[in-house]
């Protein structure tokens, strides 16, 4: 089982919405919203594009206030985090400036609703010009559709989306050393509901039960198991 970033269509999706806001006109919004259910890969992918972009990243906490919000930022950026959160704020916009570093705020459904996180948030993304993208869960764009400060100024929208068959053909590929028949991979992806996470638990099972069968391709009658994807076993029709 090869370990990396296959390039399914929410990662392509992801990395054309950031090369936008990469390119995007002077004075133009640079902001981005990833947003989706648990299980979509919006945490691997993000981290893959962080590497390569050299992005801040910064996860949000459920008691975070806007101090501690800028104080998270301060300390990815390695700047000095002593004195007024006013003095800190601009610290981290004029690093920023200068790095023209992306920032990553994970968890950021503990921002939208915040008002002073919110605002903060917004005087970086304006006054430092990079791009910061947002992530959280499927009910984001809702939520931050109530507040027009961060809504405005959202250029891209990125929703994961539950993988299809072409996005699972894509990961055996570039993930397995055994070729996987369609009519067991249409299985896993109705048994996972399209979920990446569990995808990857279960082209990982497949592979093993294809090694010790020695085959060099299974399909749905050789591959006599349930699936096991870290809930209960899902069981199949033999």
């Amino acid at each position: 089982m090869k370990h990396k970033i296959i390039p399914v269509k929410n990662v392509a999706r992801l990395a054309s919405a950031y090369q936008a806001l990469e390119d995007r006109p002077f004075n133009t919004p640079g902001m981005g919203l990833v947003w989706g259910d648990s299980g979509l890969g919006k945490t691997t992918a993000t981290t893959w594009l962080i590497n390569r972009c050299n992005g801040v990243y910064v996860r949000a906490l459920a008691l975070w206030n806007a101090s501690a919000m800028i104080r998270a930022i301060a300390e990815e950026l390695d700047l000095d985090t002593k004195g007024t959160r006013a003095a800190l704020e601009m610290r981290v916009i004029e690093k920023l400036a200068e790095t023209q570093r992306p920032l990553f705020v994970d968890e950021a459904d503990h921002i939208v609703g915040n008002e002073q996180m919110m605002e903060t948030l917004r005087d970086i993304h304006d006054l430092s010009t990079v791009p910061v993208l947002m992530i959280g869960m499927g009910q984001m764009r809702k939520k931050i559709a109530r507040y027009a400060q961060l809504e405005n100024r959202i250029m891209h929208w990125i929703e994961f989306a539950p993988c299809d068959h072409d996005d699972a053909v894509t990961m055996a590929k570039g993930m397995c050393e055994v070729e996987i028949q369609d009519d067991l991979l249409n299985e896993l992806i109705a048994a996972t509901r399209g979920e990446i996470r569990r995808l990857v638990v279960g082209l990982a099972q497949i592979e093993q039960e294809a090694k010790i069968q020695g085959l060099s391709m299974i399909g749905k009658s050789q591959f006599k198991r349930d699936f096991f994807l870290g809930h209960r076993p899902t069981k199949r029709g033999h």
